[in-house]
């Protein structure tokens, strides 16, 4: 399996899937400018099958039209895609939301509670 060239960064977001056995519906889970993890209850894809996609990216209402991408592996509940000979503007969009959800994760990550072990307070007045 190749390397990842970016970090996948968590999405939950609806996808429509065009392919050559139609259209269908999944939920993408993972994200990256090359490509994504797409959750789907009834797999309908193959690998080296090419896929038009359309998603609704967090940064406007419009969604993005990503063609085309090929499946790189199957699993029993989900699949991974890459994007392929993305336009100069998709890409652009595309690099832009992984940029700011991944500072937003890392972000989270950084502001993690600690938890210390239990202590016990005596206050000088209830003596």
């Amino acid at each position: 399996m190749a390397k990842r060239k970016s970090t996948r960064v968590e999405m939950n977001r609806l996808i429509e899937l065009q392919g050559p056995r139609g259209v269908s519906q999944g939920v993408v889970r993972d994200f990256s400018p090359g490509g994504c993890r797409i959750q789907q209850a009834d797999v309908k894809v193959n690998c080296g099958m090419r896929l038009t996609l359309r998603i609704s990216l967090p940064d406007r209402i419009d969604p993005i039209e990503i063609k085309p991408s090929v499946v790189t592996w199957v699993g029993k509940d989900a699949f991974g895609v890459e994007f392929l000979s993305l336009s100069t503007e998709t890409r652009a969009r595309v690099k832009a939301v992984h940029e700011l959800l991944l500072e937003a994760q890392t972000a989270h990550e950084s502001e993690r509670v600690i938890s210390l072990p239990g202590v016990s307070w005596t206050s000088s007045s209830a003596k």
